[in-house]
Formats: structure tokens, C-alpha cells, sequence
């Protein structure tokens, strides 16, 4: 079956605007938060998505990557029942995040 059901994926505002917050655990790997938990609730990655755009406009950077690419998570929240999408890419500005 197509990632979400063949539907385009876009986060809601209920992702947007730094409510959606991650942290490592013990180790290296990272976890999406609930949103709407107050006890840092996981969020399970139920499907993605991988995408390869075109790369960016060049940049004055020492450092590139030698493929960009898009990556979207369909999240879930066993708890609460939350459920969203989320993408994360490395084409973006490497640069401090400015709130909207």
C-alpha cells in the first residue's frame, strides 16, 4: 500500500511552530515526543517516505552533502491516539531556527 494511502503528506499545526519536540534516549537514537503527553510519551513511526529533491542553490559552506533528501514519518501515539506526519531533510540552511 502507497504511504498514506497515496494522499499528500503535510504536518499540521499541531507539529508546526516547535511543538513537536525529540530527544536522544540512552543511546544514539532519536524519538519524536507527543505533543500532547506530559510525560514524554514516544511517538511510534508507523510508515515514511523517502525523496530525493534537487539540491539546493549552491552555498558558501566547507561541508556538503553528497545527496540531499526528504524523509517524511507518519507519527503515532499509542497513548493518546495523536497521529501526524513529520519531515525531516538536510537541504535547509545550517543555521539557528527562527520562531515564525
Amino acid at each position: 500500500m502507497a504511504f498514506n494511502h497515496g494522499k499528500p503528506y503535510h504536518g499540521s499545526e499541531r507539529v508546526e511552530g516547535g511543538k513537536l519536540r525529540g530527544k536522544t534516549g540512552g543511546t544514539d537514537y532519536f524519538f519524536f515526543l507527543c505533543p500532547q503527553c506530559v510525560d514524554d510519551q514516544v511517538l511510534r513511526i508507523l510508515d515514511y517516505d523517502f525523496t530525493e529533491p534537487p539540491a539546493p542553490v549552491n552555498r558558501q559552506e566547507k561541508k556538503s552533502p553528497a545527496k540531499y533528501f526528504i524523509l517524511a514519518f507518519h507519527l503515532y501515539c499509542p497513548n493518546c491516539q495523536f497521529e501526524d506526519f513529520v519531515k525531516v531533510d538536510n537541504s535547509h540552511r545550517a543555521e539557528p531556527l527562527s520562531p515564525k
